[in-house]
C-alpha cells in the first residue's frame, strides 16, 4: 500500500529494484514488465503533481499571511 502522500514505500522500492536486476544482478530485460513500469511511473507523476500543487497552495497561503501582517501593521 503506498504512503498517504502517494510516494513509493521501501518495500515498493524494493519490489521495483527487485523487478529489474535478477538475484544473480543481471538485467532481466527480457522479462521487463511494461505495465508495472507504466503503472510505477504514473503513481510517481501522480505524487509530482500533488507535491506541485501543495507547493502552490503553501506559496499562496504565505501571500495571504505576508499581506494580511502589512494591513495589521498600518492600524
Amino acid at each position: 500500500m503506498p504512503n498517504p502522500d502517494g510516494t513509493m514505500t521501501d518495500a515498493e522500492k524494493l519490489a521495483a529494484y527487485n523487478a529489474g536486476v535478477g538475484s544473480s544482478g543481471t538485467d532481466k530485460a527480457t522479462n521487463f514488465d511494461l505495465n508495472n513500469f507504466e503503472a510505477l511511473l504514473s503513481r510517481l507523476e501522480g505524487s509530482k503533481g500533488r507535491q506541485q500543487r501543495q507547493k502552490s497552495v503553501e506559496g499562496r497561503r504565505d501571500i495571504f499571511q505576508q499581506g494580511l501582517a502589512s494591513m495589521m501593521s498600518n492600524f
